[in-house]
């Protein structure tokens, strides 16, 4: 009796992972034209300038200080951010655009965010645009207030970095560097860094020293969080092609009834990626599977 022959897979998980980018970004930040390759960079990099829609505990710093004149835009935010509504409209309008580079969210994962409580006349998607801004980092669950500054002048003041390390100290803990000299910066001395695309590691008053927290920038000027996180993105896609085919006889018990013939070529697609792992899509018969990558053996 013949052997089966094998199907031989025919897929491009790195054309899909750009298509998904750019359809994402198309949704979320309208057209742009931006080039394949630096698409899944651009997909990476909105993530982390535009906080997700839902409900965070906010936290306020020690010495966190809200003008009276500010209240009644810090509580109409506060409640935004409570309930887990959109507060992409008091971020600064500069983010709307991919290509702006943010050299405090780069340097120190810190969103500046406006107070007003009424739509901007210029631009509606955007609240009013204040002389006061609140300083913030924001994660998954939490809105660390830091304080309220003026609008010039702030974005390189170590106030910024000593209020985390004062009073999250834990939030940061995984950015220390030990045995390695810091630097005390002038504002002017850091703004000239951030405007070169260089960064550095920082010392607060009590000696510890700081990477930057939010992962620092390329010599382009892009988040390295975002070109680290593509790159592997990348990685996985290359990863993804050969669980597939290794695991395709497992799929083939699904397809036969469908109307494969052993020996066809095996077109697939991929529609998902959530943490339950990746989707991928049989197209030509309607099947969707679920594939899992195995983590990558560590370096010995």
């Amino acid at each position: 009796m013949p052997t089966p022959q094998i199907a031989r897979l025919t897929a491009d998980f790195n054309a899909d992972l750009i298509t998904m980018a750019r359809q994402h970004l198309a949704a979320h930040w309208g057209p742009e034209n931006i080039a394949d390759g630096d698409i899944v960079l651009k997909y990476f990099d909105s993530l982390r300038r535009w906080p997700t829609p839902r409900p965070r505990t906010v936290r306020q710093a020690d010495n966190f200080l809200c003008p009276q004149e500010m209240e009644a835009g810090w509580e109409l935010l506060r409640s935004k951010i409570v309930r887990g509504e959109d507060i992409r409209p008091h971020l600064g309008r500069e983010h709307d655009r991919l290509s702006h580079l943010d050299g405090l969210l780069n340097e120190w994962d810190v969103h500046h965010l406006h107070l007003g409580v009424k739509p901007y006349f210029k631009d509606p998607n955007f609240m009013d645009r204040t002389k006061q801004l609140v300083f913030a980092l924001i994660t998954d669950d939490e809105f660390f207030a830091i304080n309220i500054y003026p609008v010039h002048g702030k974005w390189e003041t170590l106030d910024i970095l000593e209020s985390l390390h004062r009073n999250w100290p834990e939030l940061i803990r995984g950015c220390r560097i030990e045995g390695v000299a810091g630097e005390t910066l002038t504002i002017e001395g850091r703004r000239r860094l951030r405007n070169a695309n260089t960064q550095t590691f920082t010392t607060v008053s009590d000696g510890t020293v700081y990477a930057p927290i939010g992962g620092g920038v390329a010599c382009s000027g892009v988040s390295a969080v975002a070109v680290m996180s593509a790159a592997s993105a990348y990685r996985d896609m290359k990863r993804l092609q050969v669980a597939v085919q290794e695991q395709i006889e497992k799929f083939l018990v699904y397809l036969r009834p469908r109307g494969y013939s052993d020996g066809m070529d095996l077109k697939a697609v991929l529609v998902g990626i959530s943490s339950h792992g990746y989707k991928i899509l049989f197209s030509d018969y309607g099947v969707q599977a679920n594939v899992k990558l195995e983590n990558e053996p560590a370096e010995q």
